[in-house]
């Protein structure tokens, strides 16, 4: 018996042994593994679309630095403009991409059902990426339950709707309820309403709040005036040529205020949602290996520390990282940028599954007031 109980002690001594030498190699196991994966990325070339919003190629700029044996070529494109182009290729079987960083929302209701993203999981290496611990809001690591594909590494509070105060005879907007004014009839520039991008955006923040007959009296009484992107949205509240602008994004308003102008352009108080960025690859892509690498690189402490510090460069808010190691810039803006991490659940988030039934019901609702595209 007391053989028996030897044996067996042994055993369980030899066991404990051998799970504390496994935990000892496994640092070195992601370590030799992240080593291997930067020599097969050397002379690839990483094929990114990057959201052609201020801040997102200077990012990727700065990966290029860190590595420099890998080419990349990026290509600056609104998002919507990206799935069109991206679905057209790959139903004709080509697969010339790489990895897409963008807002979330087409990401999530049109390029994940298409099936143009690969999972994401298996290719994140770094403990530091890997473990929950180190981000804020876990339950919106992904932007949806279905498919980890796309990874959020950014939630922040934004409002993309701008006023400009000397084309609008004397009244300050402070409430939706002006949106119906009949003096900003043919003055109020919105995004192209027939895609998800952030004029829709405001859309379904709209319909959240105000509900189908506020919104089918704006579409209908207001003469509204479509932008095709957000560039141009925000030019012409600049020139003057709108009074109010609703999808404009912080980069160009920004760079017009440190010139010196744009000192008439306000933000509405209202129309708030949380902004969503994030990152994916996609299916067949052909520079596996650089694409793996940039994925962790971005999403490890040194690419969220690059990507806060180019965006507050840029733009004059939403500079704000998921990862709890990584403080936004000390600008008020930026830091006012910042979410209530539990208050998430009662928030507008577009980007997501849940954020997309007030956005879908409110571009349905464009659609039988106004027709569809010709």
């Amino acid at each position: 018996m007391k053989r028996i109980l030897s044996f067996a002690l042994s055993l369980c001594v030899t066991a404990f042994a051998g799970t504390l030498a496994a935990q000892e190699k496994a640092p070195d196991d992601w370590r030799a593994r992240w080593a291997a994966l930067q020599e097969r990325a050397k002379g690839q070339s990483l094929v990114i679309s990057v959201h052609s919003q201020d801040g997102y190629a200077a990012t990727v700029r700065a990966f290029q630095r860190k590595f420099p044996g890998i080419k990349v070529a990026i290509t600056e494109i609104i998002p919507d403009a990206m799935v069109t182009r991206v679905l057209n290729e790959q139903r004709n079987n080509m697969f010339a991409w790489d990895v897409m960083w963008a807002s979330t929302t087409n990401m999530n209701a049109l390029l994940i059902p298409a099936g143009a993203f690969q999972d994401l999981e298996p290719l994140l290496l770094l403990p530091e990426v890997t473990d929950k611990n180190q981000w804020h809001a876990t339950d919106y690591q992904w932007t949806t339950p279905k498919a980890k594909q796309v990874f959020i590494h950014a939630l922040f509070k934004t409002v993309l709707a701008h006023q400009n105060m000397d084309n609008s005879k004397g009244v300050k907007v402070t409430s939706l309820d002006q949106l119906l004014d009949p003096s900003f009839k043919g003055k109020i520039g919105i995004r192209d309403p027939y895609h998800a991008n952030g004029g829709t955006w405001m859309f379904g923040s709209f319909y959240q709040k105000k509900g189908p007959e506020f919104m089918r009296q704006f579409y209908a009484q207001m003469d509204l005036v479509v932008n095709m992107n957000p560039r141009q949205a925000a030019d012409a509240l600049i020139r003057g040529d709108m009074a109010l602008a609703l999808g404009t994004t912080s980069d160009v308003i920004s760079r017009c205020k440190k010139s010196g102008g744009c000192k008439n352009i306000a933000p509405l108080p209202f129309g708030g949602l949380i902004g969503s960025r994030g990152v994916a690859v996609f299916k067949n892509a052909p520079n596996a290996a650089a694409a793996t690498l940039f994925v962790n690189w971005l999403l490890s402490k040194e690419g969220q520390e690059a990507f806060v510090a180019e965006f507050a460069k840029l733009n004059e808010s939403d500079a704000v990282s998921r990862r709890k190691d990584v403080s936004p810039p000390a600008n008020t803006l930026h830091q006012d940028s910042v979410p209530e991490w539990a208050n998430l659940p009662n928030e507008y988030i577009p980007g997501i599954d849940a954020g997309n039934v007030a956005l879908e019901a409110a571009m349905k609702l464009y659609v039988d007031v106004k027709g569809r595209a010709r």
